[in-house]
Order: structure tokens, then C-alpha cells, then sequence
């Protein structure tokens, strides 16, 4: 009768161990799965999308935007068509620092093209074990188009104490006091400081740092959507 009472304990210590090792890999697969990325044309017109990315610091960043959401070149920069309500999707294997502008490369300043400037999504993502992901929507030189980015999985991302799961700009001059975006001139969020003398007048400026969600240390995963709504005003020909 002991002889059965052992056998028994020892099956049920081996089905928990086994149930504990799977929760525990389903956990560090949760933790530790990259944030990936999506671009969606929400409109009936092809867009050209620029990629820029960061000049890598070393060999666990990604060092140029070759292959990245089908772009064929070996620069930091490049650009692709993104068609009619289609999505280009990308999950990076390396911590991954650049931005994405929709019709031109990013530019401190107005354009010919674009009068009142060109706004960008900037981001941070899979970054070193100790750092913390973050990104915004940036309109600090401008607004040539309207974003959408939803967030979507992973850990939160938060600004100033609030959870932000999505964020979107509006025309020029309307953009502050939204999570997330960084409003016309306001370099700091809640300053001018630094701006360029070509993004003058400014918007006011945030009255809290509510303009860069972030992450927890070591958190990431999940997919960041980039959604093209059209240009805010006709590009130049």
C-alpha cells in the first residue's frame, strides 16, 4: 500500500513539474518575443513610405533598412510604395531605433511639397536588457499627413502615469495636449528649447510630459501599427 502511495505522489510531483515548466516557457516567451511593426494604406492611393533608421551603435541594432518592409537598399535610408488598403509587415531580430515619414525623408523644416511641414513616428524598440522602449508621433517640424498608431499586445506603454494604446495626430496647429504627440515647435514637450527658427510661430507647448510613451525596463513585444490616413493638404506637385 506505501509502495502505491509513492508511485502516486511521484506522478503527481512529475505532471505539476511539467505543468510549471510550461507556464514558465509560455511566460519567457511572452517577456521576451520582439515588438514587430505593420504600415497600413488606409487610402485608395499608392503612398511612398520612407524608412530611416538610426546609425546603430553596434552589432545588436539593425544596421541598415535592406530587406526591411521589402525596400531594396543597403543605406540607413530608404522608400517604398505601400499600395491601396494594403499592410507591410517586419519583426526585427535586433534592437531596432528610426522613424517612418510618409511622401518625403523627415525635414526640420516646410518645403515646397509640404507648406506646413512633415511629421514623423519615431521609435526605440527591442532595446538592451536595463533600457526601456519608447516612441511618439512626432510633429515638432510640422504636419504633411494624418497617422493612426495603435499599439497592440505586450506590456503597457505609458505616458505620464496613463496607459496609451493609440495615438493619432491632428492638422497642423490642434496637436497638443495629445498623449503621445509631440506638438508644433515644442522640441521638449513642454518647451521650445532647441527648435528651428523655420518652426516659428510654435504650437504651445504641453504643460506635462505626456508626449513619449515608454515601457518597463526589459518589456517589449506586441505590434506597433502605422496607419496612413492621407495627406492634411495636397502635395505640391
Amino acid at each position: 500500500m506505501k509502495k502505491y502511495i509513492f508511485l502516486f505522489s511521484v506522478i503527481i510531483f512529475i505532471f505539476s513539474l511539467i505543468s510549471y515548466l510550461t507556464k514558465k516557457g509560455k511566460n519567457i516567451d511572452a517577456t521576451f518575443s520582439n515588438t514587430g511593426f505593420e504600415i497600413v494604406n488606409t487610402t485608395k492611393d499608392s503612398v511612398l513610405m520612407y524608412l530611416t533608421i538610426n546609425k546603430p551603435a553596434d552589432s545588436t541594432w539593425v544596421k541598415n533598412v535592406n530587406g526591411i518592409f521589402g525596400i531594396n537598399s543597403s543605406q540607413l535610408r530608404g522608400s517604398v510604395w505601400v499600395q491601396p488598403n494594403d499592410t507591410l509587415k517586419y519583426i526585427p531580430t535586433l534592437s531596432f531605433s528610426g522613424n517612418v515619414s510618409f511622401g518625403t525623408p523627415p525635414q526640420n523644416c516646410p518645403t515646397e511639397q509640404f507648406v506646413n511641414g512633415i511629421n514623423i513616428l519615431e521609435w526605440s524598440v527591442n532595446v538592451p536588457k536595463g533600457s526601456n522602449e519608447a516612441l511618439d508621433l512626432s510633429c515638432v517640424a510640422g504636419v504633411n499627413c494624418i497617422m493612426k498608431i495603435d499599439l497592440i499586445g505586450g506590456s503597457d506603454w505609458i505616458a505620464n502615469g496613463k496607459s496609451v494604446r493609440s495615438i493619432e495626430n491632428k492638422k497642423m496647429w490642434n496637436n497638443t495636449g495629445i498623449y503621445g504627440v509631440f506638438p508644433y515647435g515644442c522640441t521638449n514637450c513642454t518647451d521650445t528649447d532647441g527648435k528651428q527658427l523655420c518652426q516659428t510661430p510654435n504650437e504651445k507647448p504641453n504643460t506635462e510630459k505626456i508626449c513619449t510613451p515608454t515601457r518597463n525596463t526589459n518589456e517589449k513585444g506586441g505590434t506597433i501599427r502605422i496607419s496612413f490616413f492621407g495627406y492634411t493638404l495636397v502635395p505640391a506637385k
